[in-house]
């Protein structure tokens, strides 16, 4: 036969001793937690931040293809981390991207399912310059215009 476990039975004063003593608890793990006011931001001068800290930028970002009858187009502005490339640009319009990884760096393959195909493909400018790297090296700087287009070349 097995011995009952016994039960504790607490009074009306033990319940509210016991409350009381949590909440003391709670408030004292809140003073140590540094439940105050908030600190003052940084001088970025005298703090490096990391990128996910990185302030924005905005860049101009245009996608085209007339190489397919503009099947795929896209126009606007983005807020990108400092430091985004061509490549995150292009991925943060929240078209679907496939790239592949090469020798020379990431290759754009295709666009909203527009892929590459004999002489027609995908290639991108910044500033109205052809760029001659891939894009997932191309660093962006704030107020550039990106535009990403399916050329038959």
């Amino acid at each position: 036969m097995q011995t009952p476990h016994p039960t504790f039975a607490l009074t009306d004063s033990c319940r509210k001793a016991l409350a009381c003593a949590l909440a003391a608890a709670l408030v004292s793990l809140a003073a140590l937690t540094g439940c105050s006011a908030p600190a003052e931001a940084p001088d970025a001068a005298s703090s490096s931040a990391s990128v996910a800290e990185a302030p924005e930028m905005i860049v101009t970002m245009a996608v085209t293809s007339p190489g397919a009858d503009g099947q795929v187009a896209y126009s606007g502005e983005l807020a990108l981390p400092a430091g985004a490339t061509a490549l995150e640009a292009l991925q943060a319009t929240g078209l679907v991207v496939t790239s592949a990884d090469s020798e020379y760096g990431a290759f754009v393959e295709a666009v909203e399912g527009l892929a590459n195909e004999g002489m027609k493909g995908w290639t991108y400018t910044v500033n109205g310059e052809q760029v001659q790297a891939s894009a997932d090296k191309t660093e962006l700087a704030p107020g550039d215009a990106v535009e990403w287009s399916y050329i038959e070349m």
